[in-house]
């Protein structure tokens, strides 16, 4: 190698004799190899820290969007177990306002409603303290037993500070959904807990009450140790006002000394006064001093923040090694620098490898559907999620089309969707229904985000699918719950008299009449005694279907309770003495619609009604009025028909006859 040393004055003035070549030429040429192959060097260090830094981005982004899936989900279920609590509550005890002349009559009530919230605290686990509280700010149900509105014992424990704020919020904002409060204790012994609260309604909307439950902070435990943050890794929750819920790992002085601190990193509070929903940011952690690159993201509509960091050590990248290549590459052939080149593109590969592999143990730990595809809607992957939601294997899916899932109504659906997300738009968030493999529909909240390449142009798109089918199952049972009779699957009183009232609405505007039908089995006090209770509902579900089959489909058929029914008839004309025919005409059907024989635990059984009726046109009359008249119509009538025929008749029927429902 010649000399780098200047030239002396000896050699500038010598003259190149015998074919001798200077050594300046090959001194210039090499170092302008050597500095080509620093500056590449350095340019491609450069821009793999650049690259490094997207992936280690956009790992801690697929962590946080993860645990912030699994948070969510401890939040609904716990959402979902307060609002069936208060349903369930209002519906069994019917108490409004904590009136005092209601302690009687809700004490049948509130022994139901404890049962049903004793089986409902247990649907969610995790969760504690299930409490219901009366408009007065009075517990009347705590730790499985419905206390008296007027119990000693009913007074707010210590602890509720937070609960007496949840009440306070709940009874003045008519508006308010889920209340979230803490993390609070109530000694320093205890442990800390969220306070979650929902308002229990009134029939006609007002405040009247409040269910509420506490879930303890190390709740999250499981959650954010399920998912793999690598060494140095941490993850923390943090209230709206930046007090810290729970932290994976706690810093050094424990659990106790860091809930409900707000230290954080300046970084941090720019950016969220940049954009409080969402983001990402690289600081030194307060908590524990080390360096992290961080995201942050807002628990879906709760006031929850999500914080995710993965320290800087986790993705080298083989710098060091790059480092002394570029040394060696200064001095070496250019041999050396193809084999360095090879080693650091062979450590690529391994670290890419390693980011690879820990987003796809995570993709395939999820217990929702993730599934990824091309533009043209070509599936390229489907985790063990889509697996168990679909019932499809990855092997039968990959390089189909998801269009196989949709159901043909929700085809339009999926087309707009789609158009939005290309263009860069995602969807988050929607409710819709998809197929399985065996035909079934299923309801499934769905998210879509756009897939990018390297010049931010929307190559694919990725979807994240849940099943809903539980939270649906729950809610329409609340739903039957709280307005269909569960022996006859008819409307209860509750549901009836919401008909009632949209019939004389459409009275009104139509000026047509309509008329309310109070229907009483005769002698079925007698049934009962003599045949049992199994053959009286057996009666009652028949009278049921047959009042269903009698009447036309835009009437109402309603159980008020008892052998009590109720038809809503609609539609009968303008005419008062046309209104009463058509009346007429279907009292008689309906009588011999009744009348009609029936066998009931084997012994032919034939049954009669007193039918009493009330028109009405328009909607003068409150729904109650027009219920009392039309019963004391049918007192009436039954008063006439006495000495009535017995409700149980054996003989009279013909033996071709089998009497059958």
């Amino acid at each position: 190698m010649p000399s780098l040393a200047p030239p002396t004055t000896a050699d500038r003035a010598a003259p190149a004799a015998g074919g001798a070549v200077p050594w300046l030429p090959h001194a210039l040429a090499l170092l302008a190899v050597t500095g080509l192959l620093v500056l590449l060097a350095a340019v491609s260090i450069w821009q793999e820290r650049l690259r490094q830094r997207e992936r280690a981005t956009a790992a801690t982004e697929n962590l946080a969007r993860l645990l912030e899936a699994q948070v969510a989900d401890v939040l609904n279920r716990a959402d979902v177990l307060l609002q069936a609590g208060a349903q369930q509550w209002q519906a069994l005890t019917g108490v409004e306002g904590g009136r005092e002349g209601s302690r009687e009559a809700s004490a049948q009530g509130s022994e139901a409603a404890a049962v049903a919230l004793r089986s409902l605290a247990g649907t969610v686990p995790g969760l504690q303290n299930l409490r219901v509280a009366d408009a007065q700010g009075r517990w009347r149900w705590a730790g499985g037993t419905a206390l008296a509105a007027g119990d000693a014992a009913a007074a707010l424990p210590p602890l509720s500070t937070g609960a007496l704020d949840a009440f306070q919020r709940l009874r003045t904002d008519a508006g308010a959904g889920l209340v979230l409060l803490g993390p609070q204790r109530a000694a320093a012994d205890q442990p800390w807990l969220l306070l979650l609260a929902r308002a229990v309604k009134a029939p006609g909307g007002h405040f009247n009450g409040m269910v509420s439950v506490e879930l303890p902070v190390n709740r999250f435990d499981a959650l954010l140790s399920a998912v793999d943050l690598g060494e140095g890794g941490a993850a923390a929750l943090r209230t709206e006002t930046l007090a810290l819920v729970y932290r994976r790992p706690w810093p050094p002085e424990g659990m106790a000394a860091a809930v409900g601190r707000s230290d954080i990193s300046l970084t941090l509070r720019e950016a969220l006064a940049t954009n409080p929903l969402a983001g990402g940011f690289e600081a030194n952690t307060p908590m524990d001093g080390v360096r992290r690159i961080s995201v942050y993201r807002k628990v879906q509509d709760y006031p929850l923040l999500l914080l995710v960091g993965v320290p800087e050590s986790e993705f080298p990248g083989g710098w060091n090694t790059v480092d002394a290549a570029i040394v060696t590459l200064a001095a070496a052939t250019l041999v050396l620098a193809a084999l360095a080149t090879g080693a650091l593109y062979r450590l690529q590969r391994r670290a890419l490898g390693e980011a690879q592999r820990r987003l796809v143990a995570i993709v395939e730990g999820s217990q929702d559907a993730i599934v990824s595809e091309t533009r043209d809607g070509v599936i390229t992957s489907w985790n063990s999620g889509a697996e168990r939601l679909f019932g499809w294997a990855a092997a039968e899916m990959l390089g189909q089309s998801f269009a196989r899932l949709v159901p043909d109504d929700r085809r339009d659906e999926t087309t707009d969707m789609l158009a939005r997300v290309h263009r860069g738009e995602p969807v988050a968030h929607f409710e819709t229904e998809r197929l399985c493999r065996d035909g079934r529909r299923i309801h499934v909240s769905m998210s879509i985000s756009p897939l990018l390449d390297a010049h931010g142009q929307v190559v694919g798109h990725a979807r994240i699918a849940r099943d809903m089918t539980l939270q649906k199952t729950l809610a329409e049972e609340v739903r039957q719950l709280a307005f269909i009779d569960p022996l006859t699957r008819l409307p209860n009183r509750r549901l009836l008299m919401d008909r009632l009232h949209q019939a004389q609405q459409n009275s009104r505007r139509a000026g047509t009449h309509g008329a309310v039908l109070f229907l009483d089995l005769d002698g079925f006090k007698q049934l009962n005694d003599r045949l049992g209770h199994d053959a009286g509902d057996q009666c009652l579900v028949a009278v049921a279907r047959r009042l269903r089959e009698a009447v036309r489909d835009t009437d109402t058929v309603a159980r008020l309770g008892g052998d009590e029914f109720v038809v809503v008839c609609e539609q009968l004309g303008a005419d008062d003495t046309q209104a009463r025919g058509h009346l007429g005409g279907l009292q008689a059907k309906i009588g011999d619609a009744i009348a009609q024989p029936m066998r009931l635990v084997g012994e032919p059984v034939r049954c009669e009604a007193s039918i009493g009726w009330r028109l009405f046109l328009g909607a003068d009359d409150n729904p109650e009025r027009l219920l009392a008249d039309a019963d004391a119509a049918m007192y009436q009538h039954k008063q006439q028909r006495r000495p009535l025929h017995a409700a149980v008749l054996g003989p009279g029927l013909d033996d071709e006859d089998d009497g059958t429902l």
